[in-house]
């Protein structure tokens, strides 16, 4: 769980299946550990990464 608190301070942008491959587990699993964790989803309608492409 530690690692995981780790990693959420390091990319605070990733998305959870970016983490669920770089802890080789599932989606889901890193979704539970993040409630657990305390974390809660992403309220931020605007894209952190790489903003928006293509809309108007």
């Amino acid at each position: 769980m530690e690692a995981l608190k780790k990693d959420v301070e390091r990319y605070p942008d990733d998305y959870q299946w970016e983490r669920a491959k770089r802890f080789n587990v599932s989606q889901r699993a890193i979704g539970y550990a993040l409630k657990r964790l305390g974390f809660s989803n992403k309220k931020n309608t605007q894209t952190s990464k790489s903003g928006r492409t293509g809309t108007v």
